[in-house]
This record gives C-alpha cells, sequence and structure tokens, in this order.
C-alpha cells in the first residue's frame, strides 16, 4: 500500500505537479515530462465499462501535448492549470466501452518552447472491483457527507469525491487505506472546492486504487494504473 498522507485532486482526477517538481530539482533548468495512461472502470447503465484517461506532466510549461497513435490518428490533450504543467484528456461516458484495454506503448508528444519532447508510456491494465456503496449518510449541521462500501480487498487505496449535478468537483479526500469501509467528508478530511448547499443534488464516488508496481512514496501520484469508481447521488439534507 502506498502509506501517503495526503493525495490531491485524482483523475477526474486531478492534477498534482508539485511532486514532479520535487523529483526533478537537482536539474531545474531542464525540461522534464512524463506521459501517463490511466484506466478507468465504472457501472454505466448497469454494465461494467472501461475508459483510458492521458496526462502528460512536465516541470515547465508545457505548449502543446498529445498523443500519437498507431494508424497516424492523433488525440490532442488540452492544458489542466494556466501554468500549463498538466495536459489531460478525460473521457465522457459516450467514451467507455465493455472491452477492457490491452497492454499497450503510448507516445507522447509535448512542445517546450518550440522543442519537440516525447515520453513513452507502457500501460498494463490490471483490474480491481468497483466498490460497492452500501449507504450514504448526510448531516447538515456540521457539513458533513458519511459513505459506507464493502470493501473487495483488491484495492491499493481509496478516495472520495464530491461532485455537484454539473459534475465540478466540490470535495477530493486524502487518501484512505486499503482496510476502509467508511469515510466521513467533513473539514480537515480533505481538500473542499465549495460548500454544500442545503437541498441541492450531489454525486460521491468512491474511487478504489491500483498502482504501477514501481510507485513509491514520492512519484505515486503519477503512477496510477487502475481507479474503479462507483458513485450515488444524495440530497444534501437531513
Amino acid at each position: 500500500m502506498i502509506n501517503i498522507q495526503k493525495i490531491g485532486k485524482l483523475v477526474l482526477l486531478a492534477f498534482i505537479v508539485t511532486g514532479f517538481w520535487a523529483c526533478n530539482d537537482d536539474d531545474p533548468e531542464t525540461f522534464n515530462v512524463i506521459g501517463e495512461v490511466v484506466t478507468l472502470k465504472k457501472s454505466i447503465d448497469g454494465e461494467e465499462k472501461f475508459a483510458l484517461s492521458y496526462y502528460a506532466y512536465a516541470n515547465m510549461k508545457m505548449d502543446s501535448a498529445s498523443i500519437d497513435f498507431a494508424g497516424d490518428s492523433t488525440l490532442t490533450l488540452s492544458s489542466a492549470d494556466a501554468q500549463k504543467l498538466t495536459y489531460f484528456f478525460e473521457p465522457s461516458d459516450a467514451g467507455f466501452a465493455t472491452t477492457a484495454p490491452e497492454t499497450e506503448n503510448y507516445d507522447f508528444l509535448v512542445v517546450n518552447n518550440d522543442v519537440e519532447y516525447t515520453a513513452t508510456e507502457n500501460h498494463v491494465f490490471t483490474d480491481v472491483d468497483i466498490p460497492t456503496i452500501d449507504s450514504v449518510g448526510v448531516t447538515t449541521s456540521s457539513e458533513s457527507v458519511y459513505v459506507e462500501w464493502i470493501n473487495h480487498e483488491d484495492a491499493q487505496n481509496y478516495v472520495v469525491q464530491i461532485l455537484n449535478d454539473d459534475h465540478e468537483t466540490v470535495f477530493n479526500s486524502y487518501i484512505i487505506a486499503d482496510d476502509a469501509e467508511s469515510f466521513t467528508a467533513e473539514q480537515g478530511t480533505g481538500s473542499w472546492e465549495t460548500s454544500l448547499t442545503s437541498g441541492e443534488t450531489y454525486i460521491i464516488e468512491v474511487r478504489a486504487l491500483i498502482f504501477e508496481d514501481n510507485a513509491t512514496n514520492a512519484d505515486f501520484f503519477y503512477q496510477i494504473e487502475t481507479i474503479a469508481i462507483a458513485s450515488e447521488e444524495f440530497i444534501f439534507e437531513d
């Protein structure tokens, strides 16, 4: 298990680049880039489906980032932050399919100050069960949301997120232990982007994480292999 006390926004996730800086601060003048491919798994219309999300992380501004696929097709990534240190592509539900991805190399092409750089990611799919949410509870007086799930024991860690009905992030938890079966989203247990509004509908997600075999405490945030997502709507009212 990756024993980290705090995790930032994760795929659909979210983007942590401060760690990338920390790993490359011996020579801050050297441009470095990492390409990351993550399998997302969730239930859509009662079927387990899969899709890939793509991320390019750099320690300096990127002018552009893309992925070249076989057959001369190209996927252009979008900038995730004002500093342009992260570029990404995350699929909509329409981009999910019932077939799990195969092991494959992905070639990232990024541009920094008119110079092209490449990074290759060998993505290996490792399956993980989608968590089963048992119950969701709300306490409006303390602005807290409790979620309980069945632990299938194959996840290496968990993360809980709350989204509004526009699928915008409201809350990201710190990283949760692999043997956890419940969590309360409240002050001090994660990062709140906005407050919860009484009577509004939200989505809570429990995300089971699998990391790449070579992930460490220092670089786990760009060594995620698979994220299995369970979600349930709730109304913020007692």
